[in-house]
């Protein structure tokens, strides 16, 4: 088996014929947090949909944990722990019911998590048998994360689910993020508009302009940032002048 957790070589991506990803390599190792970063249209949701599996690639591969995303998908996508968009979750079953689907796929025990009571550090309980449809955005964000982190997957991928979190709900959720990388066997992406936040919570970071990967934080750099209040967001808001002051070509 590999040693990294996420492996992606040479990745490109796109809707129809329309390439909106292009040559992407991103290796995670055992503990790693990925901060993913760039302008709306940038093209980060579908690099985290050809990576989980939801939008065939053109080209390159995924492993995911070891295990050819190509190859055997029923086998990496279970390694993998996708929180969906809100619009994605099934309305007419309840929160329970559809932690009961994902742990069914995920072969694992549902309502059971490597991080505690995800239900009571989220603040769902209240909700958990009610119909999502009945929810608010900030708590179908909850449910899809709770639903992500079902069974400790090897790759947790949270597109843009911490944004609409109540404060102590993405207080709790970062801890989560954290305990799970602790352990040493797990791996995360977060993809966020929360620049501020990925210091602290991320151990390295990507900024992805028109399909591409056109910045790279490593441990040591993003530290290095880390130590004057405000450097790293100002190094973000720079690349994101720069390349939204330019017609894009992905969306």
């Amino acid at each position: 088996m590999d040693a990294d957790i996420l492996n992606v070589t040479g990745l490109s991506a796109g809707y129809g014929r329309k390439l909106i990803v292009s040559g992407v390599d991103i290796a995670l190792r055992p503990g790693d947090i990925l901060g993913l970063l760039g302008a709306n249209g940038s093209g980060k949701s579908t690099l985290l949909k050809a990576i989980s599996g939801q939008l065939p690639p053109f080209a390159g591969e995924v492993k995911i944990a070891g295990v050819s995303l190509a190859a055997a998908p029923e086998i990496a996508k279970a390694r993998l722990g996708y929180a969906v968009e809100s619009s994605d979750l099934p309305l007419n079953l309840t929160g329970r019911q559809y932690l009961e689907l994902i742990a069914s796929i995920r072969h694992c025990e549902a309502l059971r998590w490597p991080c505690g009571d995800v239900i009571g550090r989220l603040g769902l309980a209240a909700w958990l048998d009610a119909p999502i449809g009945q929810y608010s955005l900030g708590t179908r964000a909850k449910i899809s994360i709770a639903a992500a982190l079902l069974g400790g997957p090897a790759l947790l991928i949270l597109d843009e689910s911490l944004n609409g979190l109540d404060p102590l709900a993405a207080w709790e959720a970062k801890q989560m993020i954290a305990q799970l990388a602790s352990t040493g066997r797990h791996a995360v992406i977060v993809s966020t508009h929360v620049v501020e936040a990925v210091p602290a919570l991320c151990n390295r970071a990507l900024f992805l302009a028109e399909g591409q990967i056109v910045q790279v934080w490593d441990k040591e750099r993003l530290q290095d940032e880390a130590r004057f209040p405000g450097a790293f967001e100002a190094n973000v808001i720079q690349a994101l002048k720069a390349f939204t002051a330019k017609p894009r070509l992905a969306a």
